[in-house]
């Protein structure tokens, strides 16, 4: 099976939903209060380094291809 290339958009809104049904559910089952002013921009800045990471990977296995002059 081929391996499809990664979507950094869809990657980034799916690990936003994540965070912030996550943190939906956890205020709403427990006890815990959480501070939304505080969790969406931790979600945005989970979502924007697990993109660098991403492409950082991806510049890894490719190699360089230049033109020979």
């Amino acid at each position: 099976m081929k391996q499809h290339e990664l979507d950094p958009v869809s990657m980034f809104f799916g690990l936003v939903f994540l965070f912030v049904s996550g943190g939906y559910l956890l205020s709403q089952t427990t006890d815990v209060q959480l501070h939304w002013l505080l969790v969406v921009p931790a979600a945005f800045i989970a979502a924007g380094v697990a993109i660098l990471a991403g492409v950082v990977r991806r510049l890894r296995r490719e190699p360089e291809s230049r033109p020979e002059a």
